[in-house]
């Protein structure tokens, strides 16, 4: 049965344990992912081979609309290789059995997969609508998730033991500053570590004017994934107070980081330490990547860039976008695509 059944345990294990470890597993597409997202309604589809082994899965979250529809989406998903095009094919059909009877308007999906011309032709020649470069002029936000990440290849440097390998002694200063002026860094799940990220982090948003989560939000999401060390919360501290935050989780084959907080003032450079002792959970597990999220452009104009690329020198990350499935026309287009 390619829908799974959540009160199937051992069904429910295998799946999970297929997500997890796929190279094209991501934290939003795990199960846990729905107890965050509370207010969506779950669907899970997945293939197996002769063997009934999984070989592809797509987690869906579903919210209802204005005029009653469903919009079903499938966040980072789904996970499977994008460009078997026969294997996509066979998951998407998964999904629309699945969704039948769920009044559903479309079915979205983001893959972190690059873009390439010849991929973006293939999906439409296949009837799915893309939306990446053509939506470039909306900005950052012309899609769900932003389309440039700025991603660190730690298969380039094999033999690094310390988050300073990875860079040449400018830079290398450049990081190191925080520490000379006292600042230390540690890292824990707990309530305390959360109600210190939830200050840094609310206070950051509002000092800014930009709208923030709740912090039932984050409660939700140490209680999904703080007990198994897939999710830390890092604390830059210096004589007591604290600085700066981080929150990163390691899943699939990166350490992933998606949440941060600083105070007023003068923080000595505390958020350069997050970062170098995050980095530095991503060498010490061994992974393929630290992923520090998205961008709006690769100019010093943008202040998420202008941060990240003291850490990222390479281009960002340009993903191939959103993926739709539309079932009904006039409510896609009546929802502004």
């Amino acid at each position: 049965m390619p829908v799974l059944d959540l009160n199937d345990s051992v069904a429910v294990e295998k799946y999970q344990n297929f997500i997890q470890n796929s190279e094209f597993g991501r934290i939003t597409q795990d199960l846990r992912w729905s107890h965050v997202k509370n207010n969506w309604e779950p669907r899970y589809v997945y293939l197996t081979d002769a063997t009934g082994a999984i070989t592809a899965a797509m987690s869906m979250l579903l919210s209802t609309v204005s005029n009653g529809k469903k919009f079903a989406y499938a966040s980072k998903g789904p996970v499977v290789d994008i460009n078997n095009t026969e294997m996509l094919l066979e998951l998407v059909e998964e999904a629309k059995k699945a969704l039948k009877n769920d009044n559903v308007y479309l079915l979205r999906f983001d893959p972190e997969v690059d873009f390439s011309q010849e991929l973006n032709d293939t999906l439409q020649v296949h009837g799915f609508v893309t939306r990446n470069r053509n939506v470039d002029a909306l900005g950052m936000h012309g899609t769900i998730q932003p389309r440039r990440n700025m991603v660190i290849d730690l298969t380039e440097w094999p033999d690094a033991k310390e988050t300073f390998d990875l860079y040449p002694s400018k830079v290398k200063s450049k990081l190191k500053r925080p520490i000379r002026d006292g600042v230390t860094v540690r890292f824990g799940n707990t309530d305390s570590e959360l109600d210190a990220f939830f200050t840094s982090y609310s206070e950051m948003a509002k000092r800014h004017g930009i709208s923030y989560r709740p912090k039932s939000y984050f409660e939700r999401l140490l209680a999904s994934f703080g007990d198994s060390d897939v999710m830390r919360i890092y604390l830059a501290e210096r004589e007591g107070e604290l600085l700066s935050t981080g929150i990163g989780f390691n899943y699939g084959n990166r350490i992933w980081y998606m949440y941060a907080g600083s105070v007023d003032g003068n923080t000595y450079y505390a958020p350069y330490a997050v970062q170098t002792a995050m980095i530095q959970w991503a060498l010490d597990e061994h992974l393929a990547a630290y992923d520090m999220g998205g961008i709006g452009e690769a100019d010093n104009s943008d202040g998420l860039y202008a941060f990240k690329h003291n850490f990222v020198k390479a281009e960002p990350r340009e993903y191939i976008g959103e993926i739709d499935v539309v079932f009904d026309e006039a409510t896609y287009h009546e929802m502004g695509y």
